[in-house]
């Protein structure tokens, strides 16, 4: 039966762990994307969540980094752990100030990340400098739209980008998944010919 699909030109099925392979990741895209528009929708619970979550990295950077500190790593970095922890424990309690200060220091880094890569890719001319010019300046245009939106861009902008971000990486691991489906059918047909 199988030898019959071949000769048709149909791609043969494949097993259930090949399936099982390339759906689980394609599923894993479908709900990234999901959530990712969900994350575009209610951009101000995004952008609370997305403080949650720093603070949560970095009170957990700072406790490995003091267990570190005394395990050899010297005061210095004792100190960097404690601050960590500080930092990571006052945007549990402040969020809202959180969510204003990590709006403010994005909004640097679109400005000068977006500056710099404009200014370099003129100056250097380099095989697909274009690419790198257009980041640059929709970069400068995100931290110059979100500097003049200022504070009201403290409810959107992090929210934004988050989901932003999970759009992508759901749509790169669909694309990913429908490419390895494609891949095992190929090599299925071939291996069966």
């Amino acid at each position: 039966m199988g030898r019959q699909r071949v000769e048709t030109g149909k791609p043969a099925h494949l097993s259930r762990p090949e399936s099982a392979a390339w759906g689980g990741a394609f599923l894993l895209g479908v709900l990234w994307t999901i959530l990712g528009v969900v994350c575009v929708g209610a951009t101000a619970v995004a952008s609370l969540a997305a403080v949650f979550y720093v603070g949560a990295l970095l009170a957990i950077a700072g406790l490995l980094g003091i267990a570190f500190g005394f395990r050899g790593g010297g005061p210095g970095v004792v100190l960097l752990g404690v601050m960590s922890l500080v930092v990571g424990i006052l945007l549990y309690i402040h969020p809202g100030t959180g969510m204003a200060a990590l709006t403010l220091l994005l909004i640097g880094y679109f400005l000068v990340a977006g500056a710099f890569r404009a200014v370099t890719s003129i100056m250097d001319r380099y095989d697909g400098w274009g690419w790198d010019f257009t980041y640059g300046l929709c970069a400068l245009a995100i931290g110059v739209i979100a500097a003049r939106a200022w504070p009201l861009s403290t409810f959107w902008l992090l929210g934004m980008l988050v989901g932003a971000e999970l759009i992508v990486r759901g749509v790169a691991m669909i694309a990913g998944a429908v490419t390895a489906r494609h891949a095992l059918r190929t090599f299925r047909t071939a291996g069966s010919a």
